[in-house]
């Protein structure tokens, strides 16, 4: 359970630093112009989550020098402030060195953030310069995924006045079902992969009286799958899909949401948000700071639903008439782009280079 909720988290702060990243990296000439010549002081990313012991934001300093974060420490003290109680937390200092070499900022406060208080966060030079942000955490909800019937239509419910619902996320961990042999015989053939797929379901949700639903179509996904799967060369065949792709596990996540996260036009787009002040509640400062609560579960699907989704576990060229089928002289050889690995391995909370819970600390 543990490593599901540090997944969870891994996928949900990824959103909000990412664009960080490209800002530190200087990932575009638009973000470039606008960081420097100005007297901002910094640029925030992270949020409060109230399913969560522990608090975590990245803070960028803003300089007129185009490079990554400096290994020194930062001149920035945060602090959050509980509006309702007056509780105030001076937050841990934390220097991350990811596996790009880029130096990582973090600050992280032991504690859980209330249902339905309002908290100041504060970003604090040492010549008074602050910038700051509030949110409102939302109300609690509850959370309902009914995987109990053998079926490939799976009704998820989040019953609760949640503003937003954002980031929800399906993950298909499959992998492919090479053949035990390949003619003529003596024809290599490269063992099983494991790709993990990942299905989004921000546009498929809908608000009902008293909360949300949607529906997760494994049928319709397995199409996303096995695509990927082909792009990735680890089947072949577009019609038979040689060798298979069978299904170990599903996974869902997501984030009930406060208010203010609303990205233009709805999409979180990192290239887009990368630019400073396009989505930003940050005062005096660039980036975003919000609140919510991360769910999520996984579950691994009766045999009987895996197989009507259109997953097959049986390998492919083990019949008599196997060397006479053209996929049997032809075995995929595996083509993982790098890209694709990045991308996969970032919402999986599996690499280094943004998220603070894989970093090494210093």
């Amino acid at each position: 359970m543990k490593d599901m909720r540090n997944r969870v988290f891994a996928r949900l702060f990824a959103m909000v630093a990412l664009p960080g990243l490209l800002l530190a990296t200087a990932g575009c000439e638009e973000s470039v112009d606008a960081i420097t010549g100005t007297d901002i002081p910094f640029t925030v990313w992270g949020f409060l989550d109230a399913a969560a012991n522990t608090q975590y934001v990245r803070v960028f300093e803003v300089t007129d020098q185009l490079i990554p974060d400096r290994d020194a420490r930062i001149d920035a003290r945060v602090f959050s402030t509980n509006r309702a109680t007056g509780e105030r937390i001076e937050w841990t200092y934390e220097r991350v060195h990811f596996d790009s070499l880029i130096t990582g900022h973090f600050f992280m406060a032991s504690f859980r953030p209330e249902h339905e208080e309002r908290y100041l966060l504060e970003v604090a030079r040492s010549d008074g310069e602050t910038a700051s942000a509030e949110v409102t955490v939302p109300p609690p909800a509850q959370f309902t995924l009914e995987t109990g019937e053998s079926s490939v239509l799976i009704p998820v419910f989040i019953d609760g006045d949640v503003p937003n619902l954002i980031g929800l996320r399906v993950t298909y961990h499959a992998i492919n079902v090479p053949p035990p042999q390949a003619w003529p015989q003596g024809t290599p053939v490269a063992p099983a992969v494991q790709l993990p797929v990942i299905v989004s379901y921000d546009d498929r949700v809908e608000r009902i009286p008293g909360g949300w639903r949607f529906t997760i179509d494994m049928e319709r996904d397995f199409e996303i799958v096995r695509a990927a799967y082909q792009i990735n060369c680890l089947i072949t065949d577009p019609e038979e899909s040689a060798p298979y792709v069978w299904l170990r596990k599903m996974e869902f996540s997501g984030l009930l949401a406060d208010s203010s996260w609303a990205p233009p036009g709805g999409v979180f787009d990192a290239n887009l948000l990368a630019v400073p002040g396009t989505f930003s509640n940050v005062k005096n400062g660039y980036g975003f700071f919000g609140a919510g609560e991360g769910i999520g579960r996984e579950w691994t699907p009766a045999t009987e639903t895996s197989l009507e989704a259109g997953y097959n576990f049986q390998p492919r060229c083990t019949g008599l008439f196997a060397t006479n089928t053209p996929e049997c002289h032809n075995p995929p050889v595996p083509c993982i782009s790098e890209i694709f690995q990045g991308i996969e391995g970032f919402a999986r909370g599996k690499t280094g280079n943004v998220l603070h819970p894989k970093g090494k600390r210093r």
